[in-house]
């Protein structure tokens, strides 16, 4: 019978250690802004990619993007928001952005909710990057190659 009971322990041990490791605590932070900037290219692309902006994630788990977008023959000032979706991880924390609403895009494009795409930041520096998958999006995933990924440098609001 003793044996038992220690065996129950040990399991209930791991099995507390095991859902400690799986659950994902909630996220608290305050509003921040993040100044987006991306590399210098020369390629030239159909489709308008993201080139500099700003991106506002507000705690109440809301986000509204003031991007400049550029390609060959188009520029565009676009403002999204949406909502967004937390994922926690022991240095960085990830955001999976859904636009909602989108006002600038020239070809009139009806709002619904679809990705935009993902920040990722370090939580000590909250620095990262953003994958920005609107543009492929944009053409239908005929052309996967403009896929942007931008610096952000994030500040808390106050």
């Amino acid at each position: 019978m003793k044996q038992f009971a220690v065996i129950l322990i040990g399991i209930s041990i791991i099995a507390g250690i095991n859902s400690a490791a799986i659950s994902k605590a909630p996220f608290d932070f305050e509003s921040m802004t993040c100044n987006i900037t991306t590399p210098d290219t020369n390629d030239c692309t159909g489709m308008p990619t993201l080139q500099s902006g700003a991106l506002m994630l507000a705690k109440a788990g809301t986000f509204k993007l003031k991007a400049h977008y550029n390609g060959c023959f188009i520029a565009e000032n676009v403002t999204k928001s949406g909502i967004f979706q937390v994922f926690n991880f022991k240095e960085t924390t990830r955001f999976e952005l859904l636009t909602i609403r989108v006002m600038g895009i020239k070809d009139n494009q009806p709002d619904f909710p679809r990705t935009l795409g993902f920040a990722n930041l370090n939580n000590n520096d909250l620095d990262g990057y953003l994958i920005d998958l609107s543009a492929v999006m944009h053409t239908h995933g005929q052309d996967t190659k403009n896929i942007i990924t931008a610096k952000l440098q994030c500040t808390v609001n106050e």
